[in-house]
């Protein structure tokens, strides 16, 4: 736990960038209107939305309708679309197209859309460039291979068969798709630099614009909240991860770590893994298996406007994901002044750690190696806690100037001008054969998704019921939902 002094630079790092003229009116396309837990995605949309707001954009979110939203949950201006429930992961729903979604799009006259979403709902954005000449962005939200797994059963889950199946042929069709629909945009942000050539390496020939997430400021400079941890975490041993409890986090790798590299070396050493999800309990299982059921603690989620006290309360951050396109929570933590061991994924999590520096990157592989060493890591950096200080201040020091709002906006406003420039360029010819057809193919794959999404049991997602915070929370008006039948 080490207290850090805010930075006197930090009214540079926040002052808003104008807004220029163009454009106007923003569609952000989002997994969710109203978001029903954590995740990294749609806060990252959600600042976005509030940056663009307060600099006098029109902003309306388009996504799937939720029978649970109500007035408090959505944004100021929306549009929702006809759904369906992935089943097995209650509060998510995928939107489908109709006639009258496709008039109610299409009268927002947007100026750009925005796509944070990793579904075919991006086909949307295809069919208004094609009939209005609507320039659009595609975010990559997802690394494909990591996250698969999330839909197989229990009993699938460790078949080999069934991991070939969908590593060699399911996951290659389902990138070679993403390639075409990012190259039939007017460019692609990824979150990092290893991201950017990862893409090139499967045929995106769009252009490229590597634009980190930003860090919510004001909730994030808070001081001065309450200890959160158990008592029986004593400071000075606490190791901290905070995400969704799913397979692809790698927590079960890290609970194996914590129990065979760090505990026994460490004697203080606790792990806190706040966050909820669908192997929740197969996690606590595990650790109690592990015998380390003592000094492993599971709080569950926690709101967003409580994460902070969680990472200034913490000794050391430790990351054993490889699925990040970006790992928002390494650079809140930084932020917070509290540095990271964490598995190189030559991703998201590589682009914001400095090894050595800001924190410590292990290569992930071959695991019994791997693991000693992050444990090794892990015992260091406990038992030396003016290297730890010193990758403290230099780990806020970095996340401070890479993940400041005004600059990820500028970024943003950068993109949006090529964007459209990309577009006035580019000759579109009318296809409406081919039109129609992406817009069948949008509706195939989420009519697929749904049925996977029957193969395994409704998981838990949110057991403690923690809400997401307003999408206009510091924004005055709000005109209310537009539900296309």
């Amino acid at each position: 736990m080490v207290s850090l002094p805010l930075r006197n630079e930090s009214t540079l790092a926040l002052a808003s960038p104008a807004a220029p003229g163009w454009p106007h009116h923003i569609g952000i396309l989002n997994d969710y209107v109203r978001i029903p837990y954590a995740n990294g995605s749609s806060f990252a949309s959600q600042r976005l939305y509030r940056e663009f707001r307060r600099r006098g954009h029109t902003v309306t979110v388009l996504g799937p309708r939720d029978p649970a939203a109500g007035p408090g949950d959505l944004p100021a201006r929306s549009l929702m679309l006809p759904s369906l429930p992935l089943e097995n992961h209650p509060g998510v729903y995928l939107p489908m197209p109709s006639r009258a979604s496709l008039k109610a799009a299409r009268q927002q006259h947007f100026d750009l859309l925005l796509c944070q979403t990793g579904s075919a709902f991006t086909e949307l954005a295809v069919w208004l460039r094609k009939t209005e000449r609507v320039p659009f962005l595609c975010v990559n939200t997802i690394h494909l291979p990591s996250v698969y797994n999330v839909v197989l059963p229990d009993g699938w889950h460790d078949v080999p068969r069934v991991r070939a199946l969908f590593e060699r042929f399911v996951i290659p069709r389902l990138e070679r798709q993403a390639a075409r629909i990012y190259n039939r945009s007017d460019g692609l942000i990824v979150l990092s630099r290893g991201l950017e050539m990862y893409w090139r390496a499967r045929g995106v020939t769009a252009p490229i614009f590597v634009i980190p997430r930003s860090v919510d400021v004001d909730m994030f400079a808070e001081r001065g909240q309450s200890d959160p941890f158990d008592p029986r975490a004593t400071p000075g041993g606490r190791l901290l991860v905070l995400c969704r409890h799913t397979r692809e986090k790698g927590l079960a790798r890290l609970l194996q770590i914590f129990a065979t590299e760090i505990a026994p070396h460490s004697p203080d050493a606790t792990l806190t893994l706040v966050g909820d999800g669908p192997d929740h309990d197969a996690f606590k299982a595990l650790a109690k298996s592990l015998k380390i059921d003592d000094r492993t603690f599971f709080p569950g989620e926690c709101s967003a406007a409580s994460a902070p006290a969680y990472y200034r309360h913490a000794d050391l951050f430790v990351y054993t994901s490889l699925s990040e396109t970006y790992g928002q929570v390494v650079s809140e933590a930084a932020f917070c002044g509290l540095p990271a061991v964490a598995l190189a994924d030559d991703m998201g999590v590589s682009h914001q750690i400095e090894h050595e520096r800001t924190g410590i990157l292990i290569t992930p592989t071959p695991e019994p190696a791997a693991d000693r060493a992050f444990g090794e890591a892990v015992c260091h950096l406990l038992a030396n806690p003016l290297r730890r200080r010193a990758f403290a201040e230099s780990a806020r020091r970095s996340a401070f100037d890479r993940c400041g709002p005004a600059q990820a906006v500028e970024r943003h406003y950068a993109a949006f001008e090529a964007a459209r420039s990309h577009c006035q360029a580019q000759e579109t010819r009318d296809e409406p054969l081919g039109t129609w057809r992406a817009l069948s193919r949008w509706a195939g794959l989420h009519a697929l998704a749904y049925l996977t999404g029957l193969l395994r049991a409704p998981a838990v997602v949110n057991r403690h019921k923690r809400q997401a915070p307003p999408w206009d929370e510091g924004i005055e008006g709000a005109l209310g939902p537009l539900c296309a039948p």
